[in-house]
């Protein structure tokens, strides 16, 4: 009887818990994932048609696989879809091909003032003698800003920068 009492109180606890817990935010609030396809986005537009010996495919990218920043992003925003690859997955990717290609990597937002700042950086990645290799080549620096009439983020800006 004693078992019985104590299993039902753990449960009763654990679905107390469980019943207060708040729904996490849709996907779509998400910053990263705004910031992130409106980057491949002004990306395409801008540089989506220069020299087609070095193209970039923005509506198909790799973006490397960062736990504490796209973990649970989804991989598609309309046209544009994405592929979150660990560093081990890169360099098989590398070694399949047999050819640099670019990636995307994403960096912890940070405050710019009165606006929220995210940016991804466009590296040409390869892997040769064990060794992984980003040499950097464009980024987008994504702005949001607070609209309080609306209660949230929205977009301000995506510049765009390169070597």
């Amino acid at each position: 009887m004693k078992l019985l009492i104590t299993v039902a109180a753990v449960l009763l606890v654990a679905s107390s818990a469980l019943s207060q817990q708040k729904k996490s935010p849709p996907v779509e609030n998400n910053l990263y994932y705004r910031a992130l396809f409106a980057s491949l986005e002004k990306m395409n537009k801008e540089w989506g048609k220069i020299d087609p010996e070095i193209r970039t495919d923005y509506r198909h990218m790799i973006v490397e696989r960062n736990l504490h920043i796209t973990d649970g992003l989804p991989t598609q925003s309309g046209d544009y879809r994405v592929e979150f690859l660990d560093p081990q997955q890169l360099a098989d990717r590398y070694q399949r091909l047999r050819k640099e290609f670019p990636i995307l990597v994403a960096f912890p937002m940070m405050n710019d003032g009165e606006r929220v700042k995210v940016s991804f950086n466009v590296y040409w990645f390869s892997y040769e003698k064990r060794r992984l290799t980003y040499s950097l080549s464009d980024w987008s620096h994504v702005y949001f800003r607070y609209d309080c009439e609306k209660r949230e983020f929205v977009l301000d800006q995506v510049e765009l920068g390169g070597i």
